[in-house]
């Protein structure tokens, strides 16, 4: 029975609607343990509604691993306080760059509001007394506002590592701390100095992305966006003078979320007298290759007048002979933007072909673990007592190895060769599997 005097009372009763979501759900596809976020909807001691945001973690039998809270109730001091902002999750991944029992969850949440207590802040994470977010806390006075934040728990215990805030500036805040001492980061101000006012900024939906070193990816709408000095579309600083405008942006942080590696906009040039022309964008997904990220999305059409492209062009650059250069009224926009900073070969798409219809039916392979330090396990229920044969390639397709007659309850190979990513193809009598592994 609760009672308002009994241990861990907080005043919080069910909602109306108790549960929102599950919101996002993701597998590792080595373990097959799912992962899922919520919202539980609560009422207030004040009777206001409340969304409480969770992750929680299943092994691949259904039976509970652990579950997260997205924020402390109970404050560093061990005061009890109410959390009051609504708290959305809008997208989980995996970080693949570790093994399973070192690896990571990659959370997107989202708050409306803020009060004293409010998603974790990256500065303060009691497993991680070293870690820094890029934007540890929110700032300012504007409270009626989405902004978004990014954190990373253990896939083995839930426990938070690394968090940042995703909050850009509003436009005309002032307050602002010191410029930022990344030289990458082009003179903007540190978010974790000062007091600015921030605007919405909302991600994409279950679109988010983990690259090989653990670098996460994402898009988002804001207003006046931070963007790197390796940036293709800057914004205007507000040292520089000049207006904002609303406007799409893809941005890929560091592993430990403490910095961008680069954050460029994708919006039609806008008037900075009169911020005329700019706020005409959609993205929509979000792809790293080895060189750089790959954006889709659509510039948007006047509203009552079909056919014809709201506001200004994108700047365009290297159009193919199947695009064009300008919009024609709502248009897709595909873009690929890159810099030496995202540059990692380990993100190269796998690139495999089978002429097998059992290829991923019937033939399932698994390879672990992965990554390796070189020795390799071959695993399929729907092995027969056929030999296997295994050929082995690097990223530039070049044959590397060559393994034939293996048994398939003898399984285990080395991978030789320096630390990379490689492909290999398994055969048994006509069916065929293409896999990528990578070698630390």
């Amino acid at each position: 029975m609760v009672t308002t005097s009994g241990p861990g009372y907080t005043g919080y009763s069910p909602g109306g609607t108790p549960v929102y979501g599950p919101s996002s759900v993701v597998i590792d596809r080595r373990t097959n343990d799912l992962y899922f976020g919520l919202n539980v909807k609560t009422t207030l001691p004040d009777g206001n509604p409340d969304f409480e945001p969770a992750v929680v973690a299943m092994d691949s039998s259904g039976y509970l691993k652990w579950w997260s809270r997205l924020y402390h109730e109970i404050t560093p001091t061990n005061d009890t306080v109410n959390s009051t902002p609504d708290q959305y999750i809008d997208a989980l991944a995996i970080d693949y760059s570790a093994s399973p029992s070192d690896a990571f969850l990659v959370v997107n949440a989202r708050c409306h509001g803020n009060n004293l207590e409010n998603l974790w802040e990256g500065n303060s994470i009691a497993s991680n007394s070293n870690a820094h977010g890029f934007q540890n806390k929110f700032t300012g006075t504007s409270g009626n506002i989405h902004l978004s934040w990014l954190g990373k728990l253990k896939l083995s215990s839930g426990t938070l590592q690394h968090s940042t805030y995703v909050a850009e500036y509003a436009e005309g805040s002032g307050s602002f701390g010191p410029p930022h001492p990344d030289p990458n980061l082009d003179g903007w101000p540190n978010p974790n100095g000062g007091w600015p006012n921030l605007n919405t900024t909302r991600l994409a939906e279950n679109n988010m992305k983990v690259t090989a070193d653990g670098s996460v990816c994402i898009i988002g709408t804001g207003r006046r966006t931070i963007t790197t000095a390796n940036a293709y579309q800057k914004m205007v600083k507000p040292c520089c003078g000049g207006l904002s405008t609303w406007n799409e942006f893809v941005r890929v942080y560091k592993n430990d979320l403490s910095v961008p590696k680069y954050s460029s906009l994708v919006v039609g040039a806008w008037d900075t007298l009169t911020q005329a022309g700019g706020g005409n964008t959609n993205l929509y997904g979000v792809f790293k290759t080895a060189d750089g990220v790959i954006v889709v999305g659509n510039h948007e059409e006047e509203l009552n007048n079909p056919g014809i492209a709201k506001g200004n062009d994108i700047p365009v650059v290297n159009v193919p002979s199947w695009g064009n250069s300008t919009p024609m009224g709502q248009s897709a926009i595909l873009v690929h933007y890159s810099s030496p900073q995202i540059t990692d070969p380990n993100d190269s798409p796998i690139i495999g072909t089978t002429g097998n219809t059992e290829f991923s039916s019937v033939f399932d392979v698994v390879l672990y673990p992965n990554p390796t330090r070189g020795q390799l396990t071959i695993s399929s229920q729907k092995f027969s007592n056929e030999p296997i044969t295994v050929i082995i390639r690097n990223v530039l397709g070049q044959e590397t190895q060559s393994l034939d007659h293996l048994n398939p309850t003898h399984d285990n190979i080395e991978l030789k060769g320096n630390p990379g990513i490689y492909f290999l193809e398994i055969s048994q009598g006509k069916s065929k599997a293409v896999l990528k592994v990578v070698k630390h």
